[in-house]
C-alpha cells in the first residue's frame, strides 16, 4: 500500500487508532485476529513511508514501537500525561514521540521497558 495524499494518510491513521483501541480492549495487540494484525502492519508501514517522504528524519521512531507504547500505557489504565511522567519526559515530548517527531534516548527507552513493559525487542527493533 502506498499513501499518496494527506487525506488518505489521515484515514490510515484513524484506522490504526481503531485497531489500537481494539487491541487494548482485548488485552494487547497480540490478541487481535491475524487479519487485523496484518492490516495494522500494512497500514503502519504505509504511514511510516509517507511520514518519511513528507518529513524525513533518520531518527524517526518506528510505528511498531509507537503502537506498542500506546497499547502498554492503555493496558495499565494510564492517560498519556501519566505515562509521560512515568517514563520521565514532558507531556509535549511524549506526544512528539507518539507522533514520530522525537527520538528516544537510552533513559527513555529503559523507562519504556521497565515502567510500561514494552519488550526490548520492539524498542531496539
Amino acid at each position: 500500500m502506498k499513501i499518496k495524499d494527506e487525506v488518505t494518510y489521515n484515514e490510515v491513521d484513524a484506522r490504526m487508532e481503531e485497531l489500537l483501541a481494539k487491541g487494548a480492549e482485548l488485552g494487547g495487540m497480540e490478541n487481535l485476529c491475524e487479519e487485523d494484525k496484518e492490516e495494522f502492519k500494512i497500514l503502519s508501514n504505509a504511514a511510516y513511508e509517507w511520514e518519511c517522504e513528507v518529513d524525513p528524519h533518520p531518527w524517526r521512531v518506528k510505528p511498531s514501537l509507537i503502537a506498542a507504547i500506546k497499547v502498554a500505557f492503555r493496558q495499565k489504565g494510564l492517560r498519556q500525561k501519566e505515562a509521560a511522567k512515568i517514563i520521565g519526559v514532558s507531556n509535549t515530548a511524549f506526544s512528539d514521540i507518539l507522533h514520530g517527531r522525537r527520538a528516544i534516548n537510552y533513559n527513555v527507552a529503559r523507562n519504556i521497558y521497565h515502567e510500561l513493559g514494552v519488550p526490548a525487542s520492539i524498542i531496539l527493533g
